[in-house]
């Protein structure tokens, strides 16, 4: 996913208010009275025990102490269980287009690393169980609830972004003029909630003309305050979050809601337990600093076991990490991905313009400040006259090529440069439930393990013996310019 530039943001900010720019309540302070028709999101949130008791059905709900189905078992003699997916996150065509077509091929590291397992992990083997997700209900029905819920307006159906391998279907505009839901019927049933009227169009207060002629255009130079501080504050966040998942059909602790606030938005998500253990499903609420709901997300889908099945130590889990096939998902406190270390060669890795590299004390200095203060009066000592240039032509010289003598020693062949190797010793490693995709676009849950290091960062494994999962092709790596 891209991060939103302050250019994008200022784009989305500058977009039309449906809701018009009267004065902003703090949804603290705000009335319980029901929806009103000309604004239909204001007080969406303060009225959930009304909406409650319009409980909804055909699968939009699922609780964060999932319910678990328990199925036969199957044993690796028997075939593999699951197919994983070319890619550990898998995108529809069309978005596949922008990318590498070959899905075998991967980029060749600028750094390798390589993994050594530290002597306190555990080298005993273990079992875990696989639990498979089960799609509920109808992508019809899942947002036609949805909808219903959140106040929008119209008739499911496909997305202009449909595409059989990544069926998705929407409920209101897909311009971003006014609030949409849209599903992803696939994997977890995955459906979003977005409102436009959280980033309303701010007014240009001073403009200036760039350029000349038929190629000048209008530039805006200042625009009106952006409206932020209406956003609910972190006990309000908490108690409107646990207002909407309870009205959803979660079923969760209210201390294990993840809230975030600044200014600017306000930020809840619950993720969905299975066996007591957090998973990376998750139902999750924002408000923009105008106190609007911006965007919301939740699931629709059963946890269905198994069965259970053999897995491996911590330590035989560390050689895995060199194999993007072994990845899972994770929960969000091993999420973080791939964050770059600081370089071990380069000293001034990662440092900001302005900063500082670690071990440089000196001073940083404006290249284009003159040496001396132009201000300063002019003196009237002499100045030394600049001595005479020799202007004499040179003499003409024989610019043949020299000859080339033959060799009978062949040409050496270009060589691939040298990929640095860099050792990281993982000494932690915490058991966890993993997502996966298969090759048929169904989700599962698998065992897994988070693994970490004092010069490393939370990477997640899954550690299933072999036979129990089919990897994909290996990736051939393409060398980087």
């Amino acid at each position: 996913m891209n991060t939103p530039t302050d250019d994008s943001l200022d784009d989305r900010l500058r977009k039309s208010d449906p809701a018009g720019r009267g004065v902003k309540v703090p949804p603290a302070q705000r009335s319980h009275s029901p929806r009103n028709a000309s604004n239909p999101l204001r007080d969406w949130w303060l009225t959930t025990s009304r909406r409650a008791r319009r409980s909804l059905v055909g699968g939009v709900g699922v609780t964060a102490a999932a319910l678990v189905v328990v199925a036969g078992t199957l044993s690796p003699a028997n075939g593999p269980l699951i197919v994983l997916a070319d890619s550990p996150n898998p995108q529809p065509a069309a978005a596949g287009s922008a990318a590498v077509s070959d899905s075998k091929m991967v980029m060749m590291p600028y750094v390798q690393y390589q993994y050594v397992a530290g002597g306190n992990l555990s080298t005993s083997s273990g079992r875990g169980h696989v639990y498979r997700l089960q799609l509920v209900g109808t992508p019809e029905s899942v947002l036609g609830n949805a909808a219903s819920y959140f106040g929008v307006s119209g008739a499911p159906q496909k997305s202009q972004y449909f595409d059989p391998n990544w069926p998705t279907y929407v409920v209101g505009p897909e311009d971003g003029t006014s609030p949409s839901v849209t599903v992803s019927w696939t994997g977890t049933g995955s459906w979003w909630y977005s409102n436009p009227a959280a980033y309303p169009e701010q007014a240009c207060l001073n403009e200036h003309r760039v350029g000349k002629g038929k190629d000048f255009y209008v530039e805006c130079t200042e625009y009106e305050p952006a409206i932020t501080g209406l956003n609910p504050n972190e006990s309000d966040t908490r108690r409107l979050a646990s207002e909407f998942f309870r009205a959803m059909g979660v079923s969760f602790d209210e201390a294990d809601i993840t809230v975030m606030v600044d200014e600017w938005s306000s930020f809840a998500s619950i993720a969905i337990k299975v066996a007591g253990q957090p998973t990376a499903i998750e139902w999750s609420i924002s408000w923009s600093g105008n106190g609007e709901i911006s965007w919301a997300q939740g699931n629709s889908v059963s946890i269905v076991d198994a069965g259970e099945f053999g897995t491996v130590s911590d330590a035989a889990a560390v050689d895995r990490l060199a194999d993007w096939r072994w990845f899972g998902s994770g929960p969000t406190n091993y999420q973080g991905g791939m964050r770059l270390m600081k370089s071990s060669v380069d000293a001034g890795f990662g440092v900001s313009e302005g900063d500082v590299a670690p071990g440089d004390t000196s001073e940083s200095t404006d290249p284009a400040e003159p040496a001396t203060d132009p201000t300063a009066e002019p003196t009237s000592e002499p100045t030394e006259a600049p001595a005479p240039v020799d202007t004499a032509e040179p003499e003409p010289t024989d610019t043949a090529a020299p000859a080339v003598e033959p060799s009978d020693s062949p040409t050496a062949e270009p060589t691939e440069p040298e990929i640095p190797v860099q050792t990281i010793t993982i000494d932690k490693a915490e058991s966890t439930l993993l997502l996966v995709w298969d090759a048929s676009g169904d989700a599962w849950l698998v065992p897994g393990v988070a693994l970490t290091g004092a010069d490393s960062w939370w990477q997640t494994v899954i550690t299933l013996v072999d036979g129990v999962i089919e990897l994909p092709p290996a990736s051939e790596p393409i060398p980087v310019d």
